[in-house]
């Protein structure tokens, strides 16, 4: 396992922003030469997701899905779907957001956290009542109140849900 490898994975766990942007440039530099590593593509995807760089996550997420994200780890399989609804939705491609969470749901039906972004979207688009539907169905088949990892992003989504709306 090569030195840069390890420093990969090192910093794409981190929670320091900076820490992420140096993974940034090391899984770009290892994607010149292995550009169909689709999980160097997700890793990408996710470390621009978490510095807050939604424009340039978006088609590291699509290539992830054009590569196959069955490729990924079933841990990742998931996550790969939140972060690319999230980040559709945080681009303001609501529909988008909408079609791969959905497929993701298809994918993993017991994952709350799809469920929660998919109503987040939903809430987006002013479609209230489909949105707070989806959100008690989701808290009333959750074995526990766990979201995955993605509690902080949900706290803020949550905190913020007024910023996300479609003009009417």
């Amino acid at each position: 396992m090569s030195d840069q490898y390890v420093l990969i994975n090192e910093l794409k766990k981190s929670k320091n922003e900076d820490d992420r942007k140096k993974c940034i440039l090391l899984i770009q530099e290892h994607l010149i030469l292995s550009p169909n590593d689709v999980n160097a593509w997700y890793d990408l995807a996710s470390c621009f997701d978490f510095c807050g760089f939604e424009k340039d996550a978006e088609p590291c997420y699509l290539k992830v899905y054009e590569l196959g994200w069955q490729n990924l780890s079933a841990y990742d399989q998931a996550s790969f779907f939140v972060g690319l609804g999230s980040t559709l939705r945080n681009n303001f491609k609501y529909s988008e957001s909408i079609k791969f969470l959905d497929v993701g749901i298809i994918a993993f039906p017991n994952h709350s956290a799809l469920k929660v972004f998919k109503a987040l979207t939903l809430y987006s688009m002013n479609q209230f009542q489909d949105s707070t539907k989806i959100l008690f169905e989701t808290i009333l088949q959750m074995p526990e109140k766990s979201f995955d990892g993605f509690d902080r992003a949900i706290k803020y989504y949550i905190e913020n849900l007024e910023t996300q709306k479609a003009d009417t």
